[in-house]
């Protein structure tokens, strides 16, 4: 009886441990990106892709659009954490880019947004491009360039 509660406390603790470390990452930019993606009327991701190390949910329907169309940019593709949204089928390179941003996602988690725009502002200031410029999307593009270079 007392390794039976034994083995429950640490299957709790187990539980408690991989939420504290991975669910806290995830929970936030999934709840959102499963969030556009109803709000833009879509059931279910048009694919799931495994890219290395990360499984991407991808939406690719024109339906997305409305959601891409209301920031202050064009915006061909965009990722929320383990979700990235397209009006239409991505290309390997773009689809490759974006699940760049899924593992910055994975790192950062609820301080992915904050430190994203956070670096966009910083280069605006420093007179650069927000989006070129922006340390994250530099290492989206190095990470394509590094794989489509071999």
């Amino acid at each position: 009886m007392v390794f039976h509660w034994a083995a429950r406390a640490i299957d709790l603790w187990l539980l408690l441990t991989v939420w504290l470390v991975e669910g806290w990452r995830r929970l936030p930019g999934d709840a959102l990106g499963y969030l556009v993606m109803r709000g833009s009327g879509i059931a279910e991701p048009t694919r799931v892709v495994t890219h290395g190390d990360v499984t991407v949910r991808v939406v690719e329907d024109a339906r997305v659009g409305r959601y891409l169309d209301t920031g202050w940019m064009p915006i061909h593709a965009q990722t929320i954490g383990h979700y990235v949204f397209a009006r239409q089928t991505l290309d390997p390179r773009t689809l490759a880019h974006e699940c760049e941003h899924v593992r910055q996602w994975r790192r950062l988690g609820p301080l992915y947004l904050p430190a994203y725009f956070g670096s966009s502002l910083l280069a605006l200031l420093a007179h650069r491009h927000p989006y070129r410029d922006n340390p994250f999307e530099m290492a989206a593009r190095e990470r394509v360039e590094s794989e489509f270079r071999s």
